[in-house]
């Protein structure tokens, strides 16, 4: 079954440092993989499709590698927005979301000082498009991290009719890298707070419309986790009523 349950016993410890080292890792693989896609882009040209596809895949990929590390320790959360969503869908504890937000705060600006130090620049800092105001980005971060935070609660989700093992970090990371493909040429697709301070705040680029990127998440976990929790999750409860997690049956 998941990492993530409601009947977690209490290893703070061990769930901070998984949440810190996760976070550090999303941004050396993600962060890392937009220097790798960029480095011989001359200043004056497009992204352009392929780099984007690039761009996605370091972060699909990699977070999906992270949460399939991090599952049984932490849940690898890797993010605010999750923290809260499962809060908001009753599997975590409001003080518990809180500190492994911080956790995945200071991981993020952890890997965003060392990308800093190893390239001389911060690359991954996210940033709206000319054409996309701060309130289309607070709706654009908000939908991106809304399929996100939705994907992690139907995954970990131990009444659906499947064994949810290896579906976890495989379901979030396509999750994560169709996101990117939508997001990146207009908010650079942020949909994790943490991940977003830690690079703008390296880089020294916290602007006026950067509230989009905090605000757009929070919104999506809570919506998220609410809708999930009231909405989908009664189904589960009376259609795999009887049924054993895996074993296939169809739905009653």
């Amino acid at each position: 079954s998941s990492g993530i349950n409601a009947e977690w016993p209490l290893r703070p410890g061990r769930e901070v440092i998984a949440e810190i080292l996760g976070t550090f890792f999303l941004i050396i693989l993600g962060c890392g993989g937009v220097q790798g896609a960029i480095t011989d882009k001359p200043a004056d040209e497009i992204l352009g499709s392929a780099r984007i596809l690039q761009i996605g895949f370091a972060f699909g990929l990699g977070i999906g590698g992270i949460v399939h590390l991090f599952s049984d320790i932490s849940g690898g959360q890797l993010n605010p927005a999750v923290s809260f969503g499962l809060f908001f869908a009753r599997k975590l504890s409001l003080y518990r979301a809180a500190i492994l937000s911080v956790a995945q705060i200071i991981g993020g600006i952890i890997g965003a000082v060392v990308l800093k130090i190893v390239f001389g620049s911060t690359p991954g800092v996210v940033a709206t498009a000319m054409s996309v105001s701060g309130f289309k980005a607070l709706i654009l971060e908000f939908l991106g991290a809304l399929f996100l935070v939705l994907t992690v609660l139907a995954t970990i989700n131990d009444k659906r009719g499947h064994a949810a093992g290896y579906l976890q970090p495989l379901s979030i990371g396509i999750a994560i890298f169709v996101a990117h493909m939508f997001l990146i040429p207009l908010t650079g697709c942020g949909i994790n707070p943490a991940r977003a301070l830690a690079t703008n705040i390296v880089a020294g680029q916290i602007k006026g419309d950067f509230y989009a990127y905090i605000l757009g998440p929070i919104l999506a976990s809570a919506i998220g986790g609410l809708v999930y929790e009231f909405v989908f999750n009664p189904h589960y409860a009376s259609a795999y009523e009887g049924i054993e997690n895996g074993e296939g049956e169809e739905m009653k």
